[in-house]
């Protein structure tokens, strides 16, 4: 399995592709930027294009939300949100 390291790597990537096929301008960043300035916004619309993409191949996007957090904490160890 891939370090977490490796995997952020590997969604940079993704996200770089997104931004470049989406030409569209950087919106607002969080304070804390890391990672090539990446803003919250430009994860939350790619987010939230994999979820349209799912529910559009028959998959809840919710229950991939979901199984998503669950997986950051067992990786992590460490649980976001309320």
């Amino acid at each position: 399995m891939p370090t977490e390291d490796r995997r952020a790597e590997l969604a940079q990537k993704a996200l770089d592709t997104y931004a470049r096929q989406t030409a569209s301008p950087p919106r607002w960043r969080s304070s804390g930027r890391r990672l090539h300035d990446v803003s919250e916004c430009e994860i939350v619309d790619l987010i939230t294009d994999l979820l349209l993409l799912a529910r559009l191949r028959g998959h809840d996007p919710a229950t991939i939300v979901g199984k998503a957090e669950r997986h950051v904490y067992a990786e992590t160890g460490h649980q976001y949100g309320p």
